[in-house]
């Protein structure tokens, strides 16, 4: 499995499971760094406050995907699942597809139309079908799932990063300005960034996001993830929120990287969160084996037995 930085999950977490992240670049004038890698998360916040002019982004060198693919060759694996952020926001896929065609290993390349918590959410969930030992076709299916069914919201203090970025019309941003509102800005289907609403205050938009999550998951029992830029406690504000709306099964947190950072700015907070299948529930619901009434019959008889042979 590999995804690229924008995926914004806790580094923690991508070693354990052994994901391979690509990483992208964020440059200060004339200085740049590799996101997660020579600027660290803080790091990148500390200079950004720092800085008089708003940093670019750029998709990966080529050579951090060959050797992504080139590390899975040499662990053995005969495919590789590579998914990554919304070629509407990045070239990012583009240049996946040119270095996956000159592999030693077939490489199937997806758009996840998705960025953030939830590119996050959908990696985890093609990883969690490959180490059951899915086909490469299940894999895929797996993350488009993800892109089909996730909900991804994220409210920002300002529209200026994004309108800078060219990640946002400049009639959007200027709307966002001029009424110094609380912009709640969603992804849409085409993978691409748009002001869903303009809240009041923080308050109403962190209980609006928390409204919205819930009637997407409709009940029904979500994995979600909460980031930030710097903003723990709106953060934690929102999983409160969160708390008496809907049912999370795994609920991760994360701090915005670089390259999401940059578009979104200081005190963002967002989340993404995906409904999980109903059969998967059902699953793990199901007793597992000698519990439950089971394990009762079981002690009862076990008595029984001691009692007749003392």
């Amino acid at each position: 499995m590999v995804t690229d930085s924008t995926c914004d999950l806790p580094r923690e977490l991508v070693e354990s499971l052994g994901l391979r992240v690509v990483p992208l670049s964020v440059t200060f004038d004339r200085d740049s760094h590799i996101a997660g890698v020579t600027l660290e998360h803080e790091a990148f916040y500390d200079r950004l406050a720092e800085s008089r002019r708003l940093p670019t982004t750029s998709q990966p060198a080529p050579a951090w995907f060959e050797e992504a693919y080139a590390d899975c060759v040499d662990e053995g694996y005969d495919a590789v699942v590579s998914i990554h952020c919304s070629a509407a926001l990045s070239g990012t896929v583009s240049l996946a597809r040119d270095r996956a065609a000159h592999a030693d290993i077939p490489v199937e390349v997806v758009d996840a139309r998705l960025v953030g918590g939830a590119l996050g959410l959908a990696a985890l969930a093609a990883h969690r079908v490959a180490e059951r030992g899915g086909s490469v076709a299940e894999v895929v299916a797996a993350s488009q799932a993800v892109t089909a069914r996730s909900t991804s919201l994220i409210v920002v203090d300002t529209l200026e990063n994004l309108r800078r970025g060219g990640r946002l019309t400049g009639a959007q941003a200027a709307v966002g300005t001029a009424l110094r509102v609380k912009p709640v800005l969603q992804l849409t289907e085409e993978g691409r960034v748009e002001v869903r609403e303009r809240v009041r205050t923080w308050t109403r938009a962190l209980d609006r996001v928390a409204q919205l999550v819930a009637e997407a998951a409709d009940g029904r029992v979500v994995d979600a993830v909460v980031v930030h830029a710097v903003a723990p406690e709106r953060a934690a504000q929102l999983w409160q929120r969160l708390g008496s709306r809907v049912t999370v099964r795994e609920g991760l947190e994360a701090l915005i990287g670089p390259i999401v950072g940059t578009h979104v700015g200081p005190g963002a907070v967002g989340v993404a969160v995906v409904p999980v299948d109903d059969a998967e529930v059902a699953s793990e619901e199901e007793p597992e084996e000698g519990s439950g009434e089971e394990a009762e019959r079981a002690e009862q008889a076990s008595v029984e037995d001691a009692d007749g042979g003392g």
